[in-house]
């Protein structure tokens, strides 16, 4: 086992990563942030994000703070909405319940919203340079080709199993290098497809490659079909241009994120449009349909770009769940990639009729 780490060590000396963002200045606040956003996420899409967030909220109390429109605003694009709420949360229990110190304790730190007990190793070993064992997607991978461990992650026997090699590797000494030596391995050279065995310190010791079924390991999750839902979003556009946006509930799809009134059917939206604007709109932009892809459904949405002539019925939503918006102007506040998406073609849009006109 010491052999092990000592392999892992010596290549991360001569090739691991030493230059991300989150490597320099390390403190627990910024590991912390690191980890969440690179959850399922890769490190070239994390790094810009990562650096916008680290300037605006460069401490947990300045997160704590922090608005959340402000702090979905920063997530906007990354997906997977309830990190960024749980991150906000979390920041805002250290500092009312840790005096604005991350605690030191696994227990305490897994206690935390949204960090689990892998990312709270991760936290306390790179931070704190603890004896702690962490199992990422890139560590399962790694130890389940290396040891041959058949079966998919997501069973609580093969996750038991992988936690038992996992504990059993952690070295004595240099524990932070271990921690971010063994991400940098199944990211960059135990990758889920091709993996470049002939440059891994540990392919004497792998029995995939042994077995020559490398990318057997580790075992996939049982394949099942996505449902299918449908839903129409209405983009009211008032005389003055502004598109109408409401924002979600604070948890859920796309929770506190900022949207478009959403329906099922069409026929739900017409009631809509005559309950709160008295009329249906006969002025309508049909656009192509398009899917949005959830880990556990796809959405296809319909959008309707609909000028309204009335203003929008006194009451229906309260004022800070609801606001009419210049889409020329930088929006304050997280919105989901779809709805970014229609904004960006609603400008593109008017921006081709304007030059219509002037031509």
């Amino acid at each position: 086992m010491e052999i092990f780490s000592q392999k892992v060590l010596k290549w991360f000396d001569k090739q691991g990563r030493k230059h991300l963002p989150w490597q320099q200045n390390i403190n627990p606040y910024r590991v912390w942030v690191s980890e969440i956003m690179l959850q399922q996420t890769q490190v070239k899409t994390v790094i810009p994000y990562y650096e916008r967030f680290m300037k605006s909220f460069p401490s947990v109390q300045a997160l704590a703070n922090a608005d959340q429109d402000e702090v979905l605003k920063h997530w906007s694009g990354l997906g997977y909405y309830a990190r960024a709420r749980n991150m906000h949360k979390s920041a805002k229990q250290v500092c009312d319940e840790y005096a604005g110190v991350f605690p030191e304790n696994l227990d305490e730190i897994v206690s935390l919203s949204g960090i689990g007990r892998s990312t709270g190793a991760a936290i306390l070993s790179i931070s704190h340079g603890q004896q702690q064992a962490i199992l990422d997607g890139n560590v399962k991978r790694v130890l389940a080709r290396v040891f041959a461990v058949e079966g998919w992650p997501g069973k609580s026997t093969v996750l038991k199993k992988l936690w038992e090699i996992a504990d059993s590797l952690v070295p004595n000494t240099r524990n932070a290098d271990y921690t971010q030596a063994m991400m940098d391995l199944g990211a960059t050279v135990c990758t889920r497809t091709k993996p470049a065995c002939d440059n891994c310190p540990l392919q004497a010791d792998c029995l995939a490659l042994q077995q020559g079924n490398q990318t057997d390991y580790p075992g996939k999750k049982p394949k099942k079909s996505l449902p299918e839902k449908h839903t129409v979003m209405l983009l009211l556009q008032n005389k003055a241009g502004e598109i109408f946006m409401q924002k979600r509930p604070p948890v859920g799809i796309w929770g506190g994120l900022w949207c478009f009134p959403q329906f099922e059917t069409k026929a739900l939206a017409n009631e809509y449009l005559i309950e709160n604007y008295q009329h249906d709109s006969a002025s309508i932009n049909t656009l192509a349909e398009f899917s949005h892809t959830f880990s556990h459904f796809r959405l296809h949405i319909q959008a309707l770009i609909i000028q309204i002539e009335t203003p929008l019925m006194i009451g229906v939503m309260e004022p800070e769940d609801s606001l009419w918006y210049n889409s020329q102007t930088e929006f304050n506040g997280g919105l989901a990639a779809p709805v970014q998406l229609l904004l960006n073609t609603l400008n593109l849009t008017q921006k081709d009729k304007t030059h219509g006109t002037n031509g």
